[in-house]
């Protein structure tokens, strides 16, 4: 599970980072609560922690996932536009992948 959470935070960064760097306001609420989750990764693996830790952890890690992956105003929905059909493609390949990949490790529990 530490193996998972610490994939977790490097996929909540890199979301983070592409979030913020289109400055959408309608992705506020997504990059705050990413802020939060990162919060609550580093306050738990920065100090000592226990396996009964680190499942209370994720627990709240899969919650803020739910909530930011809501349907019409969170991550299901969310696109990048561009004008040039091949830099859409290849930023939202990259958010695509982020998104799976947070699906596939939350699915493992």
């Amino acid at each position: 599970m530490l193996i998972d959470i610490e994939q977790l935070r490097i996929l909540f960064q890199e979301l983070k980072r592409i979030l913020e760097k289109e400055n959408d306001n309608e992705t506020l609420y997504i990059i705050n609560q990413l802020k939060l989750g990162l919060l609550l990764i580093d306050e738990c693996l920065n100090g000592t922690y226990e396996n009964e830790d680190l499942k209370q952890l994720f627990s709240k890690l899969e919650e803020i996932f739910i909530k930011i992956n809501q349907p019409r105003v969170g991550l299901s929905d969310y696109f990048i536009w561009r004008d040039n059909y091949e830099e859409r493609l290849k930023v939202n390949n990259g958010l695509d992948k982020i998104k799976k990949n947070l699906t596939l490790i939350f699915r493992k529990y």
